[in-house]
């Protein structure tokens, strides 16, 4: 009867340890190099963002330097996050099958556009 109890409160304790886990996904990216209006450029400190999938909420998230913010999670022959920032500007990110990655901001500050893109690898966790 020991035996028993000790497997079921096992698994009792590994199905809920492990259901929030199994309705997550993370995505680790490192941007090395970045383009702008002057051309490519080894990026000075590799940039990283995290995007974590809550699949249960049915919600996605960016983690970066800034802090983190609610994004559009779109799931096609690669994944797609879109962030529309509080003062509207648009950052887009695209991962495909191989783990490649682009992120792309299309800042307008003080009523000029900064556009820029970072390349580099994602790892899924």
């Amino acid at each position: 009867m020991k035996d028993f109890f000790s497997i079921f409160s096992f698994i009792i304790f590994f199905v809920f340890l492990s259901s929030p886990a199994l309705a997550t996904e993370t995505y680790e990216c490192l941007y090395s190099h970045y383009s702008n209006k002057e051309g490519l450029h080894d990026a000075e400190k590799n940039f990283l963002l995290t995007f974590v999938i809550d699949k249960e909420a049915n919600k996605s998230y960016i983690v970066g330097n800034n802090g983190s913010n609610e994004v559009k999670y779109i799931d096609g022959y690669g994944v797609s996050f879109v962030e529309i920032t509080q003062v509207g500007n648009i950052m887009t990110t695209a991962i495909d099958s191989e783990m490649n990655s682009v992120h792309s901001r299309h800042s307008i500050l003080s009523g000029k556009l900064i556009p820029s893109q970072y390349y580099g690898q994602c790892v899924k966790r």
